[in-house]
């Protein structure tokens, strides 16, 4: 039984570890990734004596999330029967979200954690590699790579940049026999982090910044001294703000949000990056209104009731030229989509988790726990942040991604975990 638990915790710990590798790097194929790692725990929670009951028994208190997780399911469920057709690809999406995470938090919960936590350094090397593909594409005249692996630039960079994060914060686990050396790797790996965010010159992912700050300033607070905290606070903030106005090409970028936002007042179908994107989410908006309880019914429905808006001349030809089929914001093309309905499970995929994120940063909790819980708070409220000026959830394996990083930080924060850094009989 012993050997059983070590060989699944280790064919875990590499899935995961392998996910994000697969998910920015010309490797590919994270979405077979994610399939097998769900094959992999679905098989560890059902099968072997007592495996059944005792996954039941650990998923009990995470009733309310499953609830929760379970409203997109019902969305698109509601969807189908007011469109009366199947919705293949929506299906698909639900489940990742509905089940993805509660069938790897049931493995997690049952594996050994000190294994588990290894994972941490697949996040590490896709950080790294993402970088190295970042700073290569741009060399030598720091233009934008617009080719990275699989990603637009902007959700390259977002991803990259909370790997290296979520990197930074597992200092508070010790992985490795050599301490000092680990940490060491582990607070470079954010600096990597930052290089290749400046490197893909994407505005958004410093939206998610402070927030990412603020987290890491609530981890350190069990260790670290208030004052010394506030003055750790105000030297990140500055130490970012440096950076970004330092570098000519990212604050000329800021400088041209102030412009083409003025000039898309004047305006409203400038064709500018950003006026685009205002123009966008005023038609997602539109439809939103049009029909405030289930939107359009689909996804797959936006570019047909964009070109609409279009043809009335209320947004630009542009939009349409250049096949923009979604509002680079999930929240507005979630209740473009789905309506009102399909808001609320946006909200509940983020903030059930971050709910339980943050009660779990509570300083009366071992370090350990705590760790986890400001891993899986960056991840939900990373992809918030993010997803107010990208669609972050547009391809299934980010969607897989975050689903695994739910299971997975929740399952390593349960305080029971704790309990199971040993094997167990």
């Amino acid at each position: 039984m012993i050997r059983k638990q070590q060989l699944d915790s280790l064919i875990v710990l590499l899935l995961i570890a392998a996910l994000p590798v697969t998910m920015l790097t010309d490797l590919g194929h994270a979405s077979g990734m994610f399939y097998v790692l769900i094959a992999v725990c679905a098989t560890h929670c059902c099968l072997g004596a007592g495996a059944t009951r005792a996954t039941v028994v650990a998923l009990a208190p995470y009733r309310g999330l499953a609830w929760a997780l379970s409203a997109w399911a019902g969305v698109v469920v509601i969807s189908m029967l007011y469109d009366q057709r199947m919705l293949d690809s929506e299906i698909e999406r639900a489940l990742r979200i509905s089940l993805g995470p509660l069938i790897v938090l049931g493995a997690c919960l049952t594996l050994i954690p000190q294994w588990l936590r290894q994972s941490v350094w697949g996040m590490a090397a896709a950080a790294w590699a993402a970088t190295g593909y970042a700073v290569w594409l741009s060399w030598p005249n720091f233009r934008r790579p617009e080719d990275v692996p699989q990603y637009n630039a902007v959700s390259y960079s977002n991803l990259l940049l909370l790997l290296a994060v979520t990197t930074a914060y597992s200092v508070g686990w010790q992985l490795t026999r050599f301490p000092r050396i680990e940490k060491a790797v582990k607070m470079l790996t954010l600096v990597i982090g930052v290089v290749g965010l400046v490197a893909t010159q994407s505005r958004s992912g410093w939206l998610a910044i402070p927030i990412f700050l603020v987290i890491g300033l609530v981890l350190a607070g069990k260790r670290v001294s208030r004052s010394r905290l506030v003055v750790a606070g105000l030297a990140g903030i500055t130490l970012a703000t440096a950076v970004f106005a330092s570098n000519p090409i990212l604050r000329d970028r800021a400088q041209d949000v102030v412009s083409e936002v003025r000039a898309c007042e004047v305006s409203p179908t400038t064709v500018s990056s950003v006026c685009i994107r205002i123009q966008l989410w005023r038609a997602a908006w539109t439809m939103f209104k049009r029909s405030p309880i289930i939107g359009n019914g689909s996804m797959d429905a936006f570019p047909r009731e964009l070109q609409k808006l279009v043809d009335a001349k209320e947004i630009s030809n542009f939009t349409i030229t250049e096949a923009f089929d979604e509002p680079h914001n999930d929240m507005l093309f979630t209740m473009a989509s789905h309506g009102v309905l399909g808001l609320l499970a946006l909200l509940l995929v983020y903030l059930a988790p971050a709910t339980i994120f943050v009660r779990r940063l509570s300083l009366d909790l071992p370090q350990q726990t705590r760790v986890a819980a400001a891993i899986g708070l960056a991840v939900c409220l990373g992809f918030m942040m993010y997803g107010l000026t990208e669609l972050m959830f547009r391809g299934m394996r980010t969607m897989g991604f975050y689903a695994v990083m739910m299971g997975w930080a929740l399952a390593l924060s349960d305080p029971r975990a704790l309990l199971g850094d040993r094997p167990r009989p």
